[in-house]
C-alpha cells in the first residue's frame, strides 16, 4: 500500500497547502527531477551508512532523501515513508515538522561529546579554522534541534 492518493503518475505541481505531504510535488523540468533524485539517492546512501556505523545519523538523512524524492519520484518517496523501520519517523516529521524529545536528547547527548573530542583532541591546534568551523556547525545544529517543535507522541 502506498500513501500516494490517486496514481503514481499524477503530478501535484501546484502549491496547494491542503495537499497531503505524502503526494510527491514533482518538479516540472526533467533535469531538475533528475538532480533531486540524485541528491535523494546520495542522502539515502548516507542514511544507510548510519545503520551500520555507530554515531552516524540515519533518520535525518532519510528525511532529507524523502524531501528530495518528494520532488522527483513518488515511487522512491513511498519506499522511504513505508519502510518498516524508519518510515514512521520520516512520515511523522514530514507531517508535523516535530522531533521527539527522546531523539532531541539523544542527538545532542551524542553530538557534543564527539564535537568536543574533535575540537580538543582530534583536530590539530594548527587548524584553528577547522576547530572553529566544527564548533560553529555544532552550535547551528544544536539551535536547529532545539528550535524544532517537540513531538509528544513518541
Amino acid at each position: 500500500m502506498t500513501l500516494a492518493s490517486e496514481s503514481h503518475t499524477t503530478r501535484n505541481l501546484g502549491a496547494d497547502s491542503t495537499a497531503s505531504p505524502h503526494v510527491a510535488n514533482l518538479a516540472e523540468n526533467r533535469m531538475v527531477r533528475f538532480a533531486w533524485g540524485g541528491l535523494g539517492t546520495f542522502s539515502l546512501g548516507l542514511g544507510i551508512v548510519g545503520v551500520v556505523l555507530p554515531g552516524w545519523p540515519t533518520t535525518i538523512f532519510l528525511i532529507i532523501a524523502a524531501a528530495c524524492y518528494a520532488r522527483s519520484s513518488q515511487r522512491m518517496y513511498d519506499r522511504i515513508v513505508n519502510n518498516r523501520t524508519f518510515g514512521g519517523h520520516v512520515r511523522r516529521f514530514r507531517e508535523t515538522g516535530a522531533m521527539p524529545k527522546r531523539a532531541k536528547v539523544l542527538s545532542l547527548g551524542l553530538m557534543w561529546p564527539f564535537v568536543l573530542f574533535a575540537v580538543l583532541v582530534a583536530i590539530p591546534g594548527t587548524l584553528l579554522w577547522a576547530q572553529a568551523l566544527t564548533l560553529v556547525l555544532a552550535v547551528a545544529g544544536t539551535i536547529y534541534i532545539l528550535h524544532l517543535p517537540t513531538d509528544r507522541g513518541v
